[in-house]
């Protein structure tokens, strides 16, 4: 019943498809492109009708939020990121900030994911091994955290400044790289907009890089899998683009960071 629904949800939504786009278009910020047709899906992990409303339309509702929000202000013309990281030191700007990172998140999750799916390279296994104990703990670890979140959030892989690889969850629309106080020996967990002391004398922000994200709103896997998460982060593994974090990984150790 809920994908019959949602079908027809979606058949009535088309009008308002294109006028979403028209009006992103429009505006500074704009939705990526992704490499791969949303229509086509992501066989096994997501159905087409899933991947058409998470970027199609979910994706560019955060976006138009996000241009609306910040119009006429300093923000409007600075990357996603800097929106991110400069509204979330204003409490008045929360709404911004959380339609800022969730379309930054949504982006990267989606661009992390291939309809070709390619070998892991022995390389990037070895990389991912050294700082889990193998590949397989890896794969062990970012699925307990996927399935021990409770409500909606994100997983992410992430490397911090001094290289390490570790495994952390952000909560709502949270984004890894504002996620973790700027103090020193801090410890990683996620931290609520409204919670930052903005008597602090520096941005309290540490920076972490995301290397890999999976989505654990319901949005993502209702549709598809109704509660059945463990099926729906199993079948996450079957479409990462090992090539692209393969790049991020690369980018780290070349001193460079992802900016959108």
């Amino acid at each position: 019943m809920f994908r019959i629904a949602n079908r027809l949800c979606t058949s009535a939504a088309q009008p308002l498809k294109k006028h979403a786009i028209a009006m992103a278009a429009a505006r500074y910020h704009q939705p990526a492109m992704l490499p791969y047709k949303p229509e086509n899906g992501l066989a096994p992990f997501l159905s087409p009708q899933s991947v058409d409303f998470l970027y199609n339309m979910r994706q560019i509702e955060l976006i138009n939020n996000v241009n609306r929000l910040s119009e006429g202000t300093e923000l409007e013309s600075k990357t996603l990121m800097n929106v991110i990281t400069d509204s979330a030191l204003d409490p008045n700007k929360i709404p911004l900030t959380n339609n800022a990172s969730q379309a930054w998140n949504m982006d990267f999750f989606l661009q992390s994911l291939t309809d070709d799916p390619r070998p892991l390279r022995d390389d990037v296994r070895r990389t991912i091994a050294e700082h889990f104990g193998s590949f397989e703990r890896f794969q062990e670890t970012f699925t307990q955290c996927a399935l021990a979140l409770f409500g909606n959030g994100w997983t992410w892989l992430v490397q911090s400044d001094n290289g390490q690889l570790s495994v952390m969850n952000t909560f709502n629309a949270g984004s890894p790289f504002t996620a973790i106080p700027s103090v020193k020996n801090a410890v990683p967990k996620a931290a609520s907009y409204s919670s930052i002391n903005r008597t602090t004398s520096r941005r309290p922000f540490a920076r972490l890089t995301p290397i890999l994200g999976l989505s654990m709103w319901q949005e993502a896997f209702l549709p598809d899998y109704g509660i059945d998460r463990e099926t729906y982060v199993s079948r996450f593994w079957d479409v990462v683009n090992w090539s692209v974090v393969n790049e991020r990984l690369a980018n780290t150790r070349s001193g460079s960071r992802t900016d959108a």
